[in-house]
């Protein structure tokens, strides 16, 4: 069993169907809060104990700095076995790197203190022009937030690694079509043979280094005898898997 990758059973269907349901819910608190908040800014009005403008100020700082912190983080991720990983081309066996829960979920909040805020900004100063234009925006950026939320929950960000290519949430990618693997800090892009475009996955975002995921990439590409050892079982060792 090589040092880089963990075998993990999938649980059962339970979560399939549990998924949309659970991402509908979320979505659905999401618009909620969001209304909850804007109708206490308007009821509110001035009286508020803080002054929203500087809510969202301190927010919108407060989230570029997450950003950056996600971004410069040390990620100790590792690629994790499957025997039945459920892609857009069927069911298969092979590695997986998942989006960090909780990266994502600082994200979401950090996020979320931005919007919130400008919807109380928006509805306590509703009366003037200002307060329309800030609620118009704080609809739509709500709107974008709970599609965001549900997309996320519904169908999670992945890479699969597999015999057969490396797969995400939205493309399947042969073997035959990967010319070369490129990284960078946005994440692992991968140039195509038959388009002049680059399939960009991993990222700050996830568990796993862009640096880890691009050497198992590399590796897999460079040998093709020893991709069918990831039908089988965990790969045997693994040079480019640190």
């Amino acid at each position: 069993m090589t040092a880089g990758a963990v075998v993990e059973e999938v649980g059962r269907d339970l979560a399939r169907w549990l998924r949309p349901v659970a991402a509908a819910f979320a979505s659905l608190a999401v618009l909620v809060a969001g209304a909850a908040l804007w109708e206490y800014g308007r009821r509110a009005g001035t009286a508020t104990p803080v002054d929203p403008h500087d809510v969202l100020f301190l927010a919108g700082i407060g989230h570029l700095g997450v950003q950056a912190a996600l971004r410069s983080r040390t990620r100790r991720g590792r690629l994790r076995w499957r025997p039945a990983l459920v892609l857009p081309g069927g069911t298969r066996p092979g590695l997986l790197a998942r989006r960090s829960r909780w990266a994502w979920a600082i994200e979401v909040a950090a996020g979320g203190a931005v919007v919130g805020s400008g919807l109380v900004w928006g509805g306590s100063t509703i009366g003037a022009w200002e307060g329309r234009i800030s609620s118009a925006v704080g609809v739509a950026a709500l709107l974008v937030s709970a599609f965001a939320v549900f997309r996320s929950l519904r169908r999670p960000r992945f890479v699969a690694i597999t015999s057969t290519g490396v797969t995400t949430e939205d493309e399947a990618l042969p073997w035959e079509r990967i010319a070369s693997v490129l990284r960078d800090k946005k994440g692992v892009h991968l140039r195509l043979r038959d388009q002049v475009r680059y399939v960009t996955v991993g990222g700050h975002d996830y568990s796993i280094s862009n640096e880890h995921l691009a050497h198992v990439i590399e590796y897999y590409l460079a040998t093709p005898d020893r991709r069918i050892a990831l039908d089988v079982n965990v790969p045997g060792p693994l040079g480019a898997v640190r």
